[in-house]
């Protein structure tokens, strides 16, 4: 496909509104590409040159996007001295729309879509000395080779400002639609519908690459689908829990189970094998080299063999033997001076599960079944409710765990783990096998936050800001409303107006970071009953806990066919800043809100009765 076909289809999507409708718009861009170009094309749509987990930023400072197009406009014989691209930058305000006012139109090459992505992560490789004059500099070649619509969002792709919409959730229904003939009988074709859906959303879950994903449909069909599996070096989409409120409703759900400590630390997905190790976050990215004692033993301990598992990372104070609080281990998050701070805050790493041994796919094997191979690889060295949690020697040690179908040994686990200082308690269901990417009750979270009216902080995706009003005038932000997600629609359903939680300082860099992402209008996926003064793009993630939810007619989280209302937060507050570890995608569901809703209204009922 030649770029600016490309182009024309982005254009398109960008006028469009609704996750169906741009299912139907992509699947059409779709079909007329090469399984290779399937790959780049869905790459691209979503900002990206790889998965996020291969690690190749296209991220370009606004400055030197300038100089580019100015070095463009000049070889087009088009020169504008670079302090009137300012002026007119500061006039529009988008630099993809700039370029394409700018550049001259006339016949160009025809550069085809795998060219201009092969270019872009030629950049993107760009490195030492000088590389950032050579960036300038084949940029610049590029603009000028293809026609001003396309480089409006060559652009915005080199700045992460592309604003299309396109989700995972919006990706996988326009594969679907390349798949499944919309002729027949409607009813078969919704049943195929959704069987090609589950069929893609598995393989992608096991791959967390949906370029791959999609680049195999289109050349081998929904066998080469069937053919993905976990493979080491491609992180597993993780499994994800539920919630319940006690130990009595955790075992009436799921009968005897295993119940670990929740730890509050860094979630890591750990892949060894014969090229190495790496580490990868809850989001996918890597982050092998901010841990590095966790990848050195790893690689120690699995030399000569493969392996994929996963535990939790918490920073060791060494003087108590014990583990430091949450507040202290995020400052191991960093990408500067990882030795210095590795020194002075080790990690232990509390391995809770494990995927993939030798070769072989453990994920649909029972869970008890999976512990039993866990343990037979790291040490447990604390076993029991009585006993208190003991670090490992090493850096690896297995979770803490019981296995019970007694609801009052579920609730005294409970107590003493919160009393060590931890978050609370996973329950595990003993045949459940590891469904990644998924939210189902195999898993069971109970948290300490649960003695409160609301059971738990919520994490919500900010779609908009309001300006700072009285001593927050000079801010220039007072509130932030924030939103769930419906995955069912791809929808960022806002649930309440943020106005406290943070410090002057907080506030002044959230809104920093807010005004990267702002829209002129909602962002095509965004539901709100509110109306903020300035939109974003649904990019950022913050935790937030509140007194109470309450039903709501104006905002429209958890709004259901034929309900008036959606449900909202009564007192929010901040508890967190943006969360690195979160996409937008990963922020507290719909579904879940129901659910929060419904455990506190049992345990305002159950106070009801005991006050008599």
């Amino acid at each position: 496909m030649i770029f600016d076909r490309f182009a024309e289809g982005l254009e398109s999507l960008e006028k469009t509104s609704g996750r169906i409708d741009l299912a139907k718009g992509l699947a059409i861009l779709l079909s007329e590409l090469s399984p290779d170009e399937t790959a780049k094309a869905l790459y691209m749509v979503q900002g990206q040159l790889m998965p996020p987990f291969a690690g190749e930023p296209m991220g370009m400072a606004g400055s030197l996007l300038l100089r580019a197009i100015a070095r463009a406009l000049e070889s087009l014989n088009a020169p504008l001295p670079e302090v009137d691209l300012k002026k007119r930058l500061a006039a529009i305000g988008d630099p993809g729309l700039l370029a394409e006012s700018l550049l001259p139109p006339g016949k160009r090459p025809l550069v085809s879509l795998a060219a201009v992505y092969d270019r872009l992560l030629g950049i993107s490789r760009l490195s030492g000395t000088g590389s950032q004059d050579d960036k300038i500099l084949h940029l610049s070649r590029l603009l000028a080779d293809i026609a001003p619509l396309s480089a409006r969002f060559v652009c915005r792709f080199v700045m992460g400002r592309l604003r299309l919409g396109v989700g995972d959730a919006t990706i996988l229904d326009a594969l679907v639609q390349t798949t499944v003939s919309s002729k027949g009988e409607e009813s078969a074709m919704k049943a195929e519908r959704k069987r090609v859906r589950e069929e893609l959303e598995g393989a992608y879950n096991l791959c967390s690459d949906l370029g791959r994903v999609g680049a195999v449909l289109r050349e081998e069909g929904l066998d080469g689908i069937r053919k993905i599996a976990p493979m080491v070096g491609y992180p597993v989409r993780m499994a994800l829990c539920e919630r319940l409120g006690s130990g009595e409703e955790i075992i009436e759900k799921i009968g005897r189970a295993a119940v670990e400590s929740k730890y509050d630390g860094f979630r890591c997905q750990i892949h060894c094998g014969p090229t190495g190790t790496r580490l990868f976050s809850r989001n996918l990215e890597e982050t092998t080299s901010m841990f590095p004692e966790i990848a050195r033993a790893a690689s120690e301990l699995f030399a000569g063999r493969s392996a994929i598992f996963e535990g939790e990372a918490l920073g060791y104070d060494g003087e108590n033997d014990s583990y430091h609080p949450f507040q202290v281990t995020i400052t191991r998050k960093r990408k500067h001076n990882i030795l210095e701070k590795s020194s002075e805050i080790p990690l232990k790493c509390l391995v809770f599960d494990i995927l993939y041994l030798d070769g072989v796919s453990l994920m649909d094997r029972p869970f008890q079944e999976r512990r039993k191979i866990l343990e037979g690889l790291f040490p447990v060295r604390v076993r029991g409710i009585a006993d208190r949690e003991l670090p490992p020697e090493g850096v690896f040690g297995a979770s803490r765990l019981i296995v019970t179908e007694d609801p009052h040994e579920v609730d005294l686990f409970f107590d003493e783990v919160v009393e060590e200082g931890f978050e609370g308690v996973i329950a595990k269901r003993l045949d459940g096998v590891y469904a990644a990417g998924s939210r189902n009750f195999n898993w069971i979270k109970l948290k300490r936050s649960y003695k409160s009216a609301l059971s738990d902080t919520v994490d919500l995706a900010l779609i908009g800001y309001y300006r700072g009003k009285g001593l927050r005038t000079k801010l220039g932000i007072g509130a932030v409303l924030g939103a769930v997600y419906d995955a069912g629609r791809g929808e960022f359903q806002s649930v309440a107006r943020i106005g406290s939680g943070l410090t002057e300082e907080g506030w002044r860099d959230l809104r920093g970071l807010l005004e990267e992402l702002r829209t002129d209008g909602p962002p095509p996926g965004v539901v709100s009953g509110l109306v903020p003064d300035f939109w974003v793009r649904p990019e950022l993630v913050v935790s937030v806990l509140a007194d109470e939810l309450t039903r709501s007619p104006t905002h429209r989280a958890g709004r259901r066919e034929g309900e008036e209302e959606g449900f909202a937060l009564r007192f929010p507050r901040m508890v967190s800043g943006p969360r690195a570890d979160k996409r937008a995608e990963d922020a507290t569901t719909a579904d879940e809100l129901r659910r929060l809703y419904e455990i506190q209204r049992q345990r305002l009922s159950g106070k009801g009765e005991e006050g008599g």
